[in-house]
């Protein structure tokens, strides 16, 4: 049987610039970017989109509910945890203390600028299997 060959996270965005802004940061590049302002961008196998709609009422005005326990949390995994702290505070984002978690993952938390919620974590996501 035969699984997914890749995967993406497609975030509703009012603007799609502030995330692109951010995500960059983070080392993602802009693969493609529609007329409309949908941009998807890309970090090896990690793709996230950011797709713009129009609303009255400001997307990040629901970042409460965007949040754990009730909402998404998403998870990136870098190997130099310090750094990327760094580079996105040095960028003007306000980042959570990098912290030893008690499951045994150093990691530190940031909002998006759409309220996202968005964990960054040492290591990687699965265990090598010869571990």
């Amino acid at each position: 049987m035969s699984g997914p060959i890749q995967s993406k996270f497609e975030l509703f965005v009012n603007d799609a610039d502030p995330g692109v802004r951010f995500y960059q940061q983070l080392g993602f590049v802009v693969a493609h970017r529609k007329t409309d302002g949908y941009t998807t961008l890309q970090s090896g196998p990690v793709i996230v989109c950011l797709c713009p709609r129009r609303t009255l009422i400001p997307l990040r005005w629901f970042g409460p509910v965007r949040r754990p326990p009730v909402g998404t949390e998403i998870v990136l995994y870098f190997e130099e945890l310090e750094t990327t702290r760094k580079r996105l505070v040095d960028a003007g984002y306000n980042s959570g203390p990098i912290r030893h978690q008690p499951w045994g993952v150093r990691d530190f938390r940031i909002l998006d600028p759409d309220r996202y919620y968005v964990r960054i974590t040492e290591g990687r996501a699965a265990p090598n299997s010869s571990s």
